[in-house]
């Protein structure tokens, strides 16, 4: 038995040696290159008067954000808020940041608890509290245009989950919507809404939209499950 072993050692060494000498060869693919983001110069050009960067103050702590994450304290988020759907009227704009209660202040019109939400369901709690204080029944719209100097986009309607995505150069409405994986299974829908301060624009298909729409941080684009 000693024997059989001294001879098998070695054999073992030299398959490992060759196998490792056969793995070396296997060509290795380049990683692909991640979009690039815009530059938060040009998120600041879209709301105008606004801070370049997304900070309340000098205390506000950077804090690592995953679009598809939680909300939680130290994340600061830039907004706006408009009101009404044919004529809409922008009735807040701001840099908030989550306190450690989990709740963001909306100046006079009251906080929302976002702590421990998702992006999307953190706007429908902010577009519940502006509803509230209103107390009207007119659309409330909330478009969150970054977090944490992300820029982001939000898609919803006619998908698996509604959700918001980093927002990326040169990007198209087709391929944002490539990203979160189509349409759902089945659907033979092809409109698309995309709204943009407040305004809704509809589009037939995504590649008429891709021909007219050049999507930017803060669109809300909604597939139409009926058209």
């Amino acid at each position: 038995m000693p024997r059989l072993s001294s001879i098998l050692l070695p054999a073992t060494a030299i398959f490992v040696l060759a196998s490792c000498g056969l793995i070396k060869k296997i060509p290795v693919p380049p990683m692909p290159k991640l979009p690039k983001l815009p530059s938060m110069n040009t998120v600041a050009r879209i709301i105008p008067g606004m801070a370049e960067k997304d900070k309340v103050d000098g205390e506000d702590p950077d804090v690592p954000f995953n679009s598809r994450g939680t909300l939680g304290f130290g994340h600061t988020v830039r907004l706006e808020v408009y009101e009404g759907a044919r004529d809409p009227d922008r009735i807040y704009r701001g840099i908030v940041m989550v306190d450690t209660e989990g709740l963001l202040a909306l100046g006079n019109v009251g906080t929302a608890r976002v702590g421990g939400q998702h992006l999307t369901q953190a706007a429908d709690s902010i577009a519940a509290v502006f509803r509230v204080a209103g107390r009207n029944t007119r659309p409330i719209t909330v478009q969150i245009v970054s977090v944490e100097n992300v820029p982001l986009i939000s898609i919803n309607g006619d998908i698996r989950e509604p959700q918001f995505i980093p927002a990326f150069e040169r990007m198209t409405v087709a391929q944002l919507v490539n990203v979160v994986g189509g349409r759902k299974t089945g659907s033979t829908a092809h409109g698309v809404y995309i709204s943009r301060h407040g305004q809704r624009h509809f589009f037939t298909s995504l590649e008429t939209a891709d021909q007219r729409w050049e999507p930017q941080a803060g669109d809300i684009i909604t597939l139409s499950p009926d058209i």
